[in-house]
């Protein structure tokens, strides 16, 4: 696989490593061995290791004794974490930028939700996911706060993976209708309007929670899934 010069080899592993297992190429639980991701990415073991320690340290592979490396399973403690963060990142973005008026950005946001569509007609659930980052990283550049993107998308790390399994078990459309709602009330300068929608946006994923632990039990800790299937009234 070839790799960007500009970056390290160890930096490369990390990357793509970090974009398999959060993309779901690398399921939750699968082992992963050193000789054959080394093989796959086109460089030594060295830069491998540091690449797998680094994802270790953010919870996204074990480092077990007996079956080795192996990608971490879904924890609803991490994503709980991650979607909080988000939450208050995001709601705080489309705050501002329901007091800006940028007509290319608009137009730009407007283009991503329609590409969703789309991606719906033809059953492409890693199309719809590409637009909606674009979408939610076009509000950032929006408020003015292009460099904000960075920290919502290391934040949410753990999230997404369970955001992927969503888009796979469907229930799209009422994103999309969200993303509809969000962007009408930017445009009024709504500021609260907008923050209501995206806050109930971002939390459907956290609602469906317990039930794509139950569609999807082998990606998840399942000690934590059997926890959460024993909470009152299935709350999350």
């Amino acid at each position: 696989m070839a790799r960007d010069t500009k970056i390290s080899a160890a930096e490369h592993c990390y990357r793509t490593l970090s974009r398999k297992i959060i993309g779901l190429e690398l399921k939750p639980n699968e082992p992963i061995g050193e000789h054959a991701l080394a093989d796959l990415l086109g460089v030594s073991r060295t830069p491998v290791r540091e690449a797998l320690s680094r994802l270790s340290a953010e919870g996204l592979v074990d480092l077990r004794s007996r079956a080795g490396v192996v990608v971490a399973p879904i924890r609803m403690d991490a994503v709980r974490t991650a979607q909080f963060v988000r939450e208050q990142l995001e709601l705080a973005i489309v705050a501002e930028a329901a007091q800006q008026s940028n007509r290319r950005i608009l137009l730009g946001i407007r283009q991503a939700i329609e590409e969703q569509e789309l991606a719906i007609v033809e059953d492409n659930p890693d199309l719809f996911f590409e637009c909606d980052e674009r979408m939610h990283a076009l509000y950032c550049s929006l408020a003015g706060r292009e460099g904000v993107w960075s920290f919502i998308s290391d934040a949410k790390k753990h999230m997404d993976r369970v955001r992927r399994l969503s888009v796979q078990a469907g229930q799209l459309d009422q994103l999309v209708q969200d993303h509809q709602g969000v962007l009408e009330a930017v445009m009024a300068r709504d500021t609260e309007k907008a923050r209501e929608i995206m806050q109930l946006h971002l939390r459907r994923v956290m609602l469906d929670l317990s039930e794509l632990g139950r569609l999807f039990a082998p990606y998840f800790e399942q000690n934590e899934a059997k926890a959460e299937d024993q909470s009152p009234a299935g709350q999350s």
